[in-house]
């Protein structure tokens, strides 16, 4: 038995030895699921625009309908119509918002869903800095 653990340690650091630790760049790795809101709700988050400094997303929600719960990276909100809305968090909490077209305003990073509370449709554009999913 204790030959057998000898061996099996001196074949498992043999092993160990001979491969390559090096991490690949964060880069290169596989997006095994992709988190971004264009990816996970295209059906109300459309990019219209990428570039190396901005990425701009157009939202678009019919009246009372509701988009999943996500994480939203920071970004520049402008209301493209008048608005009434519910933001839907992850533990249940509600927070109703009424914004005017033309609004614009600074939203940071948060996790949550919208609401379309009103009989309008509603569209807004999130301008998103391009380290904004990085550095919230």
């Amino acid at each position: 038995m204790r030959l057998c653990l000898i061996v099996c340690v001196s074949l498992w650091a043999a092993a160990a030895r001979g491969q390559d630790f090096q991490e690949r760049p964060s880069a290169s790795r596989p997006e095994f699921f992709d988190t971004h809101p264009t990816a996970l709700d295209s059906a109300h988050f459309q990019r219209v625009l990428q570039n190396d400094r901005v990425e701009v997303i157009r939202v678009h929600i019919n009246p009372h309908e509701k988009t999943m719960v996500m994480e939203l990276p920071a970004h520049v909100v402008s209301c493209l119509t008048d608005q009434h809305i519910r933001l839907i968090y992850p533990r249940g909490k509600t927070v109703e918002r009424t914004q005017k077209a033309g609004y614009a305003g600074w939203v940071e990073r948060d996790e949550y869903g919208v609401e379309n509370i009103g009989d309008k449709p509603v569209e807004w554009l999130m301008i998103v800095p391009n380290d904004s999913h990085e550095t919230g």
